[in-house]
């Protein structure tokens, strides 16, 4: 006989209007509580969402996607890919904003294990993923689109892309520019990409060119602080500056503006998040990196092949995605 809400709420100690809560409105639940109760569902197997139950019913389909943000512009505009990949095969999206924090990543993974979901979009900073997991994988196909290691882990599949290379490449291509010394910006130490600012360090070691990290924000204004803060304190001035971001680019260039300093000509700038707002900047900013479109769309197209595909079918895969380098005014005095 299926668990009812009357079992979680007994199981957890809890009322069952907490239970309901829970399920509605996690963010309303004190942690101690909300854990009580999300681990009394997965030792019953509760799933009673309503949501959940009209699919199965109707015979449709949901994919739970999980983004960091989606007022930011990388992230919507993944947001989109998706959402047209699976409206065209029918297929509901629902959406959860998870600020990469791996606590709330794992409860929406549970959540979505208690709703039915028939698979899980997931963009994470956080890597390598927690080891816990992979429990989610007889539940339902888990697709990284951040492009984090899953190996081992059953079920669950990355989209790949050389982020050491496209670090290497970055500086590179600013070598060949005449630049020397490189500033990378990153949002904050967590989401640092580990192996994009490797494969900048092993480029700036064999180019023989200084490299240093500093943290900022990812919206322009964090950024333009930030970089005024760096500024005053730096021994080594940069002469190109990498970005995670294009509105971090945004703010980068509106310092730059304000201190004086010409771009490219005394200061480049690239950014590794490729979106429309690049281009819409002045100077319009290079980008070495995909676009979030082209993610969403590859992802979502993936996880549906492997959602169709028998289990006795699936062989390991790993799609690649494009890391071109676009140039623009911001590194190239002549485009």
């Amino acid at each position: 006989m299926a668990a009812t809400l009357k079992d979680v709420a007994e199981q957890a100690g809890v009322s069952i209007a907490t239970v309901s809560r829970v399920l509605n409105d996690p963010e309303k639940v004190a942690e101690q509580s909300r854990r009580k109760v999300l681990d009394a569902i997965d030792t019953l197997g509760y799933s009673s969402n309503l949501l959940a139950k009209s699919l199965r019913q109707d015979g449709l389909n949901a994919v739970y996607v999980l983004l960091p943000s989606l007022s930011d512009p990388f992230f919507a505009q993944m947001h989109q890919g998706i959402s047209d990949v699976l409206s065209a095969y029918n297929y509901f999206m629902l959406s959860v904003t998870t600020e990469g924090d791996s606590v709330l990543e794992q409860e929406c993974l549970l959540k979505a294990k208690t709703m039915g979901a028939s698979g899980v979009l997931l963009y994470t900073p956080n890597d390598p993923v927690p080891e816990a997991w992979s429990a989610f994988g007889s539940s339902f196909p888990i697709l990284l689109l951040s492009g984090n290691s899953v190996e081992g882990k059953a079920r669950m599949t990355s989209l790949f892309m050389d982020r050491t290379g496209v670090g290497k490449q970055a500086v590179d291509i600013l070598f060949e520019r005449g630049k020397r010394n490189i500033l990378y910006l990153c949002s904050r130490p967590d989401s640092l990409d580990g192996e994009c600012w490797s494969g900048i360090q092993q480029a700036a070691e064999a180019h023989g060119l200084t490299c240093q990290l500093y943290q900022a924000g990812r919206s322009p204004g964090d950024a333009a602080r930030e970089l005024e803060k760096f500024w005053e304190k730096a021994d080594v001035l940069p002469d190109s500056i990498l970005t995670q971001s294009t509105a971090q680019a945004a703010g980068v260039l509106s310092f730059l503006r304000e201190r004086g300093i010409q771009v490219p000509e005394q200061t480049a700038v690239m950014s590794f998040e490729n979106t429309e707002l690049a281009c819409l900047l002045t100077p319009q900013v290079s980008v070495i990196g995909p676009a979030g479109y082209q993610v969403g769309m590859i992802g979502a197209k993936r996880l549906l092949e492997w959602i169709h595909t028998p289990e006795e079918k699936i062989s390991c895969w790993q799609e690649g995605v494009d890391l071109t380098y676009i140039p623009r005014r911001s590194t190239d005095v002549r485009v």
